[in-house]
């Protein structure tokens, strides 16, 4: 069977065999428009260079599979599952169950993400593309074979058809309970976000935790109160979980009574947070701030950085005097080095000044090729004010 072959326009041959794994359209000699997804050969003005992922139906062109001289069999796949296995021992505990898997690109899987929620697989594609070329029953006999899990699922990734399917295994409740460092939580693998949960916020929920006694804490963007939980399970006072869905709250306030926390201590509001802070006086000891994305392109940019510093600069007002903010970002086109200066604009604006005292990211089950930094998507930055 005859392979297609693309061209590059550009040179991106060192770039390539760094390991950076993406190549968008205007850097190929020529793109044909095909029906679906498929693997390619792709060469420069010097020869062969890799194989990869062509997807005719966006910007992103190439997914870079490997620059060997052979393309990548199902064993080399297989591999690749058992590598990122292996890479995950330390996560995998009998504390926390819910873990991410398979993280795209950087497990060399491109556009495949799986993460497993005790026994359940919830497998996702990173775009039409992926979608299209991954072999869905392949990766389905390989999480119940090697994953030790009983179900698989497949979960559309758009939020407005948040479907899933099943794809191997027992069929089970898509409402699954999981633990995370000891924590537990009520996890809706159909209706909830992403694939179900935040995991990728492991870390900053546990330190979260170890800083939270005797502290009043807000929780903005509150989602299913990971925060709030931790904050709670860590001796805090007062606890308040703060949402636009009304789903989510009920969730959070859900999560606070599975562990056992005392119901007087914890409210949840569903709200708008911006409003909430343009109205509201009450001070907090520590606030933590979790948008969801706000720049989902780089024409988007600008924009975000505004709302960030708005944002944020609204959050630093309601902090106490010698009080706390945890800012977060899982705006991809937004840097680490962009996150400190929306930082630095925002406390100005607010007329604070703060030292910062934890700088973090996504937990080490989300890894990232070391010449992609734009897949080090999640910025977590902790400060104590003046």
């Amino acid at each position: 069977m005859s392979r297609l072959k693309l061209k590059l326009a550009r040179s991106l041959r060192r770039s390539i065999l760094r390991g950076h794994p993406w190549v968008y359209k205007e850097a190929l000699v020529s793109a044909p428009a095909l029906p679906q997804a498929q693997i390619c050969h792709v060469s420069d003005s010097k020869g062969d260079l890799a194989w990869a992922i062509y997807d005719p139906h966006g910007p992103l062109s190439l997914r870079i599979l490997s620059t060997h001289k052979a393309p990548p069999s199902p064993a080399v796949f297989a591999g690749r599952f058992v590598r990122a296995l292996s890479l995950r021992a330390a996560v995998r505990t009998q504390a926390t169950t819910a873990f991410r898997l398979f993280n795209g690109e950087g497990d060399q899987l491109p556009g495949l993400i799986c993460d497993i929620y005790g026994t359940v697989a919830v497998v996702q594609f990173d775009g039409q593309g992926p979608s299209e070329f991954w072999d869905r029953e392949f990766i389905g006999q390989w999480l119940l074979q090697f994953a030790g899990v009983r179900t698989v699922l497949e979960k559309n990734r758009r939020s407005s058809d948040r479907t899933v399917e099943h794809l191997a295994g027992e069929r089970v409740d898509p409402v699954v309970t999981i633990l995370e460092n000891g924590v537990k939580f009520s996890v809706d693998l159909e209706k909830g976000q992403k694939t179900g949960f935040f995991l990728d916020q492991r870390d900053n929920r546990a330190y979260v935790r170890a800083i939270s006694a005797g502290k009043s804490l807000l929780n903005l963007f509150s989602y299913t109160g990971g925060f709030s939980v931790n904050a709670g399970l860590g001796g805090a006072r007062r606890v308040a979980s703060l949402d636009i869905s009304r789903g989510a709250i009920a969730s959070a306030e859900e999560n606070w009574r599975l562990n056992g926390l005392r119901p007087e201590q914890h409210v949840g509001l569903c709200v708008d947070v911006f409003n909430y802070l343009s109205q509201d006086v009450e001070i907090w000891d520590h606030i933590v701030v979790d948008p969801p994305s706000m720049s989902h392109a780089e024409n988007q940019k600008h924009t975000a950085q505004a709302k960030y510093i708005e944002l944020f600069a609204a959050a630093a007002r309601r902090a106490a005097p010698a009080g706390q903010l945890s800012l977060s970002s899982c705006s991809s086109h937004i840097s680490f080095d962009d996150f400190f200066e929306i930082i630095s604009e925002a406390l100005s604006a607010a007329r604070r000044r703060g030292t910062i005292v934890r700088v973090s990211g996504q937990g080490p089950d989300h890894p990232f090729p070391h010449a992609c930094l734009e897949l080090r998507y999640l910025k977590f930055v902790h400060l104590h004010l003046d």
